[in-house]
């Protein structure tokens, strides 16, 4: 039975819901999963396991600081494993050609600061979590998304996350890391 080492990092709690379903999924798929939160306190390394996946949200235009320092790490052990990258942005809700641009451009400044290059990269979008978010946060989140004229009710969280997207992923990744495994017997 393949191993994958599902790591992520989550500031508000959406992408680790995210990691989560694409681990439930995996697991449907005969997978076993080691979800694991990044942290500055542990350092997981990828070499025991067949295959990783590293997801992130952006928050001010970066992906957190400690799954990039991580993937920076261990980018040479990466290279040698069946991997994928999820992003998780808020901007990927809007489907215009500048969201698109957007998205991209956080994905490439992440490859450039880790100098990992994933064999598949996807972007979710994320939620407006107001619920999770401190006075400050809510209120400049809530002035940005009126800009933009996106909801600003501030009672609720609006998730945007595709699932449906979110499980391809996963099914994907798997039937990959099959096909990877069946190739080298």
């Amino acid at each position: 039975m393949a191993s994958v080492l599902l790591l992520h990092a989550s500031t508000h709690g959406h992408t680790s819901k995210i990691a989560a379903r694409i681990a439930n999924a995996l697991e449907r798929e005969g997978i076993t999963v080691d979800l694991r939160k990044a942290q500055r306190s542990e350092d997981p390394a990828p070499i025991g396991y067949d295959a990783v996946i590293v997801g992130a949200s952006v928050h001010a235009g970066k992906h957190q600081k400690e799954v990039v320092e991580w993937a920076s790490r261990h980018r040479t052990t990466l290279a040698l494993h069946p991997s994928a990258f999820f992003s998780v942005c808020l901007t990927a809700a809007d489907d215009t050609e500048e969201s698109r641009l957007a998205t991209r451009r956080y994905h490439d400044e992440f490859v450039e600061a880790t100098g990992w290059t994933p064999d598949r990269a996807v972007t979710f979008a994320g939620a407006l979590q107001y619920r999770e978010y401190d006075f400050a946060t809510r209120l400049v989140i809530r002035l940005m998304m009126h800009k933009g004229g996106h909801p600003t009710d501030t009672s609720r969280d609006h998730d945007f996350t595709d699932w449906d997207s979110v499980d391809e992923f996963a099914v994907d990744f798997a039937a990959r890391l099959a096909g990877a495994g069946s190739r080298s017997a």
